[in-house]
């Protein structure tokens, strides 16, 4: 224990050391913390509800605006999501030259060149990472990613978006494929932006690209790996601010390879969908209502393993005041995996209150998730959920379980000690959903074999901690410790612990 530990110091003053050069010139305003009504308060993230820095689109009180995924970010903040951002307004005379490259005149006013990047380090120690599944699972890699990117707009309705990367990892005992990728490109495309009607657009976007649905969690971006979740094909949204929008999108996941400028899309992967969102349309709530289908030529699960043709149907309701904030999801799933038809489903709630008032505004969350396993696994029905590209961090950061077959109760307090400083605790309480089922692992999915006896897997505990140094640096930390309970134990299950340490620099 006492070497795992020196271990550990020793890859955090790596860390420390190679992060320390990022700080150089960078200004002092901060990022936009999601929790916030307004475009120009100032904190750090809340760590359970979005990725760093990011201001969920379909989750605020503001009118929709013509950008596929919802609205920007504030005005000259870097985002999580980089083509969400907004550098639209030319930098004073005098501004720092990390101002300047971000918006660079070309002709008319309206037209301009916003160049940028990215360099994260992020140090990660897992501690049975399969928790008992395989042996040899523990991992202490450091993640560098790289980016570049040039973002040319020409006029309000022409868009060209490119960003490339490189991607490391060092010190791993097992190699992490979308940790590992040379220069690449991360996303090409092209936004053609038309009004229709008095006061709509649509735009098309052909092309690479992200693309995280509504809150994320079930179509998420996969941000604790080097490499996000990216697809290839295209994407039309149309969108009558503070009314409605509309996604429609048909796509290919990127297929990630080791080289340079050799990631393709995956042939064996389809996924198309609707996405519609509208902002305060009941009492005051946002509602999401939407269908996607992935088409995958090889699933695995207990049942065995196959083609799996899988639709997802789903509505979600949310609003955020500046004291509470409530996210509540449900998705049915249909279609067929191999010979079987599957019927399974999935609920997802979070909500919380903050005292905004209070010293450090503390905020007191409730996360709750029910994702269905199979109770029979001999009756020609598929019941195990399968997320289309899961925020697997909506457990934990540590990623010890896939969301199949899984329950999870998760009380959380979280405090700012300062407006850019941001601490979460809590344990989350896990259980599988069905006995006849296995607990499925990692992003992989894995499983263990299922058994009769109790259906608690054990208890993560939680801290979460994030620290917005400047509107351009972030600091993290991430402690899991798992404890697996007696019946886990018993049938091959063990202890887990991770942690984690980020530092990112966006310019």
């Amino acid at each position: 224990m006492i070497s795992y530990r020196i271990r550990i110091a020793k890859s955090v003053q790596g860390v420390a050391a190679l992060t320390a050069t990022l700080l150089a010139g960078s200004a002092l305003a901060q990022s936009v913390p999601p929790e916030s009504t307004t475009s120009s308060a100032a904190g750090g993230p809340l760590s359970s509800q979005t990725p760093p820095g990011v201001r969920p689109p379909k989750s605020q009180a503001l009118p929709a605006e013509a950008l596929p995924g919802g609205r920007s970010g504030p005005q000259g903040v870097p985002q999580a999501i980089r083509w969400t951002e907004n550098w639209s307004a030319a930098p004073a005379a005098d501004a720092p030259i990390l101002e300047k490259i971000r918006h660079i005149p070309i002709g008319s006013a309206d037209t301009y060149l916003s160049l940028g990047g990215e360099a994260r380090v992020y140090y990660t120690d897992w501690n049975h990472s399969a928790l008992g599944l395989r042996t040899g699972d523990n991992n202490d890699p450091v993640q560098l990613r790289l980016r570049l990117l040039a973002d040319l707009h020409v006029g309000q309705y022409v868009r060209a978006f490119v960003e490339l990367g490189d991607n490391r990892e060092f010190g791993e005992q097992t190699a992490t494929a979308p940790n590992r990728g040379k220069l690449d490109i991360q996303q090409a495309f092209v936004d053609i932006t038309l009004p229709l009607g008095d006061a709509g657009k649509i735009t098309v976007r052909p092309g690479r690209f992200e693309m995280p649905l509504g809150n994320g969690k079930l179509v998420g971006v996969r941000e604790g790996l080097n490499q996000r979740f990216t697809y290839q094909g295209v994407r039309g949204t149309y969108i009558l601010p503070g009314t409605v929008s509309v996604d429609v999108f048909a796509l290919r996941p990127v297929n990630i390879k080791p080289g340079t400028l050799d990631d393709g899309p995956n042939h064996t992967i389809a996924f198309t969908g609707v996405y519609v969102s509208a902002p305060n349309r009941v009492a005051g709530f946002g509602t999401d209502v939407y269908w996607y289908e992935m088409n995958r030529d090889r699933g695995v699960l207990r049942e065995g393993t196959g083609k799996d043709d899988r639709n997802s149907w789903g509505a979600r309701i949310w609003r955020r005041t500046s004291s509470w904030d409530l996210d509540v999801e449900g998705t049915y799933q249909s279609g067929t995996f191999t010979t079987e038809d599957i019927r399974a489903w999935a609920v997802l709630f979070e909500g919380g209150y903050t005292f905004a008032e209070a010293p450090m505004t503390p905020r007191l969350g409730l996360r709750g998730n029910v994702f269905s396993g199979d109770g029979d696994l001999t009756d020609g029905k598929a019941g195990t959920f399968v997320a289309a590209a899961p925020r697997l961090p909506l457990i934990s950061e540590a990623a010890f379980f896939n969301l199949s077959n899984l329950m999870d109760l998760y009380p959380s307090v979280t405090v700012k000690p300062r407006k850019d400083v941001t601490i979460m605790v809590g344990p989350d309480f896990l259980w599988r959903n069905s006995r006849a089922d296995g607990v499925y692992i990692g992003p992989a999915g894995s499983s263990f074999a299922p058994y009769a006896s109790s259906r608690v897997i054990g208890t993560d505990l939680n801290l979460e901690a994030s620290w917005q140094a400047t509107k351009r640096v972030q600091f993290r930390l991430f402690e899991t410790y798992f404890s697996a309970s007696d019946s886990f134990a018993a049938h091959g299950g063990q202890n887990g612990n991770y942690l984690g340490v980020l530092s990112d620099l966006r310019f």
